[in-house]
């Protein structure tokens, strides 16, 4: 793991070696290190995209099957063995990898869990040189080191607001799973609304008593993350019902 962090860290200061090439002042409300984090966060974004293309490309076809397991539900009953089977042999005509949508987001679990490292520790992983990352202009705003926690709480709501419209949006653009069971249906409706909300509120908590620069960090990638789901949702979506017709 600690070479994917220097990696990360090695990522984070080209990026603010380039921020200040464009601005050697280093002068603004914003500091040149936060804006090297915003595009670190869309470095990464590119780097990982094929990985995401391959698991989102997986889930549409997926969820293009979902009526055709339904009927196969319906059919068998609680016949749970046949069920298992006849999915399998649906999963493996289609061309579709039960674990496809799994595995590619397993593989950068440890980019993530790198870039929270990284911003959280950039002395180790970025500037290693002594007294460098305490001598850097690291404002942002209001807060004069993005380093330390934002007494404000401004960062910490942000994420969470953040994170709910994007877990909004995002299910609204995706076709709901339906196990053909109508109350089933609407306790998994409810338990997933009750996670919409939980999950922001659970970030702010944890957040409050973080570095500011972490739910900054998580702000940026979950924007992006939000618009990138919903340009490649629809692309696939798109890409399977060709397919099918």
């Amino acid at each position: 793991m600690r070479y994917i962090y220097q990696f990360v860290g090695w990522i984070l200061r080209l990026s603010y070696e380039f921020i200040s090439s464009i601005n050697p002042a280093d002068t603004g409300p914003v500091s040149n290190y936060a804006f090297a984090i915003i595009l670190m966060s869309v470095i990464i974004k590119l780097i990982t995209l094929p990985l995401t293309l391959k698991q989102q490309e997986s889930m549409a076809k997926t969820r293009a099957l979902q009526s055709q397991v339904q009927e196969l539900q319906k059919k068998y009953g609680n016949d749970m063995q046949t069920i298992a089977r006849k999915q399998q042999e649906l999963y493996k005509e289609a061309g579709v990898s039960p674990l496809g949508g799994c595995l590619p987001l397993l593989i950068q679990m440890p980019i993530l869990f790198a870039m929270f490292a990284v911003v959280r520790q950039p002395d180790v992983y970025v500037f290693a040189e002594a007294g460098y990352y305490e001598s850097i202009n690291k404002a942002f705003f209001w807060m004069t080191n993005i380093a330390d926690k934002d007494k404000t709480m401004i960062i910490p709501i942000l994420s969470g607001v953040v994170s709910f419209i994007s877990q909004k949006i995002i299910m609204a653009s995706q076709p709901r799973p339906s196990t053909g069971d109508r109350e089933k249906d609407q306790a998994m409706k409810q338990s997933n609304e009750m996670m919409t909300i939980m999950m922001p509120l659970m970030f702010v908590f944890i957040y409050r008593n973080l570095p500011a620069v972490i739910p900054l960090y998580m702000i940026i990638n979950q924007g992006l993350q939000t618009i990138q789901q919903l340009i490649i949702n629809k692309i696939f979506l798109n890409k399977v019902e060709g397919e099918r017709d």
